[in-house]
C-alpha cells in the first residue's frame, strides 16, 4: 500500500489523472481511504524522524486530510520538522505566525465595526488561517458585515447556503442573497446563472441562467464564459433532438399511412379476384383465366449507414470510454450527414488544478474513413492549494475568478478506417496512431 499511495501522491503532483484515478476520486468513501492510507504513511515516517514527512503530517493536520482537523498537533510537527532543518516547514511556520499575528489585529478591527475587517475575520475562520476553522463563528462575522450592507459578506453568506458545506442547503436563503447584490456582485451574479442552470431551489431555466452568466462575464469574472457556451450547447442538443423525433414521427406517420394504403390495394384485389370467380361459375367455358392479385410488398427494412453503425457502438480506447464519440460518457445526435456528440462533464487533474470540462464533436463519412473533429469546453478550473498571498476566499472567489481561462480549446481532427468489424485504426492530428474498439 504504501508503494501504491506515494505512487499515486507523485503522479498526482506531476500528470494528469488517469481515468481509472479520476473514478475511484469521484467517490468520496475512496478519496477518504486514500488520504487515510497517505496519513498513516506519513505518521509511521514522521515517527521515525524522518523531517519531510513530520511535514506532510502536519500539512494533513493542519487542512483535516486523511485525519481530524488539528491545529495544535499541525503545529507540533511543523516545528518537529522544523527543528530537524526542514526548509518548508520552517517557512510554513513563519507563515503561520504572520497569519496568527493578522487574526489578532484584524480581531481588535472588526470589533470595532471595520466592515473590511469583518469580511477577512471571516474569512480566516472558514480557512482556518491563524486559527482553528470554525464556520458558526465566520457566519456570525459575515452576518455583522451583511447586516451593514456589506456585499461580499452578503454574497459570501449566499454561497454558504447554497453549497450547504455543513451539509444545510438552504436555497430559498442563497437566492435572497444573491438577489439582494445581484446588481452589483459578479459573483452573485454568477450564482445565480448556477442556481437557474440545475434548478437549485427555482425552476430550471436555461435562459434565465444564461442572462445572469452574463452578466457576471460581462463585469469580468471569466469563470461565467465559459458555462454561458455550455448551456447554449445544451440549447442545441435540445433542439436537434426535438427535429429528430419530430422527423422519425413524421417518417413513422408516412410508413404506416404506405402500410395502410399497401393493405387496404390487397384487400380490393382480393375482392376483385372473389368477383371474378363468381364470375367465372356463369361464364363461358372459355372464360379467360382470372389475373392474380398482384403480391403485397412488404415492408422495406431501414438501410444502415456507416454513421448509423458507428452510432449504434460504445467505443472504447483500451480500458476508456472514448470522449468523442458514441460511449458511456458521450452521446450522439443525427444532424443532416453528420454526428454531433457532447459528452458529460469530465474532470482532469494536473499538479493541484482540477479542470472540468466537456467534448463536443462532429463525426463524418469521407469515402471509405470516418473524419472526427473534436475540442474541449472548459467550464471550470480549480486550485487545491491556494498561493499564501493569495486575497482570502474559496476557489470561487472573485480575484482569482478572474484569472481562469474558460471556453473552447483548439480543435483537433481523427482521421479512423474499420478494420472489418473488429474496430478502427485511427490517426489524430496526423501524427499519433491509436486503435479503437466497441462494445455492443
Amino acid at each position: 500500500m504504501k508503494t501504491a499511495v506515494s505512487s499515486i501522491v507523485k503522479y498526482l503532483r506531476h500528470t494528469f489523472l488517469s481515468p481509472v484515478l479520476l473514478l475511484v476520486l469521484s467517490t468520496p468513501l475512496a478519496a477518504n481511504e486514500m488520504w487515510g492510507d497517505l496519513f498513516k504513511e506519513h505518521l509511521e515516517n514522521a515517527k521515525a524522524g524522518q523531517a519531510d514527512a513530520q511535514y506532510e503530517v502536519g500539512i494533513m493536520y493542519l487542512k483535516g486530510q486523511g485525519v481530524a482537523q488539528d491545529r495544535d498537533q499541525a503545529l507540533r510537527w511543523l516545528k518537529a520538522s522544523a527543528d530537524s532543518g526542514y526548509q518548508l516547514a520552517a517557512s510554513k511556520l513563519s507563515r503561520i505566525e504572520e497569519q496568527e499575528s493578522k487574526f489578532t489585529e484584524l480581531q481588535d478591527k472588526a470589533e470595532g465595526g471595520d466592515l473590511d475587517a469583518q469580511y477577512e475575520l471571516a474569512m480566516m475562520y472558514l480557512k482556518g488561517r491563524g486559527i482553528e476553522a470554525d464556520e458558526s463563528k465566520a457566519r456570525r462575522w459575515l452576518q455583522k458585515a451583511a447586516d451593514s450592507n456589506d456585499a461580499r459578506a452578503i454574497t459570501r453568506l449566499g454561497i454558504l447556503n447554497y453549497k450547504a458545506e455543513d451539509g444545510k442547503a438552504d436555497y430559498k436563503q442563497a437566492l435572497s442573497l444573491f438577489k439582494r447584490v445581484s446588481g452589483k456582485s459578479v459573483l452573485a451574479q454568477y450564482y445565480l446563472g448556477e442556481m437557474y442552470a440545475e434548478g437549485a431551489g427555482v425552476r430550471k431555466d436555461y435562459e434565465a441562467a444564461i442572462g445572469w452568466y452574463k452578466k457576471a462575464a460581462e463585469g469580468g469574472f471569466n469563470r461565467a464564459r465559459g458555462k454561458i457556451i455550455n448551456l447554449e450547447e445544451e440549447m442545441k442538443i435540445d433542439q436537434r433532438r426535438q427535429a429528430n423525433l419530430a422527423r422519425a414521427e413524421k417518417q413513422r406517420q408516412e410508413a404506416l399511412a404506405e402500410k395502410q394504403r399497401q393493405q387496404t390495394l390487397a384487400e380490393q384485389q382480393k375482392q376483385r379476384a372473389r368477383a371474378e370467380r363468381e364470375a367465372s361459375k356463369v361464364a363461358a367455358v372459355s372464360k379467360p383465366v382470372a389475373s392474380q392479385p398482384a403480391p403485397v410488398k412488404a415492408d422495406p427494412k431501414p438501410v444502415l449507414t456507416a454513421l448509423d453503425r458507428l452510432a449504434g457502438r460504445q467505443w472504447m480506447r483500451g480500458d476508456r470510454p472514448v470522449d468523442y464519440l458514441p460511449s458511456e460518457v458521450t452521446q450522439c445526435d443525427k444532424d443532416e450527414d453528420a454526428l454531433v456528440c457532447f459528452s458529460k462533464v469530465l474532470t482532469r487533474a494536473t499538479g493541484t488544478q482540477t479542470v472540468q470540462y466537456r467534448v463536443k464533436s462532429f463525426v463524418r463519412t469521407d469515402k471509405d474513413s470516418f473524419v472526427i473533429t473534436y475540442r474541449n469546453l472548459v467550464l471550470d478550473v480549480t486550485d487545491s492549494q491556494e498561493p499564501e498571498d493569495q486575497p482570502l476566499g474559496y476557489d470561487d472567489q472573485a480575484e482569482q475568478g478572474f484569472r481562469i481561462q474558460t471556453g473552447w480549446t483548439p480543435e483537433h481532427t481523427v482521421r479512423c478506417e474499420d478494420k472489418s468489424g473488429k474496430g478502427m485504426r485511427c490517426v489524430k492530428d496526423n501524427t499519433h496512431k491509436m486503435t479503437l474498439a466497441f462494445e455492443g
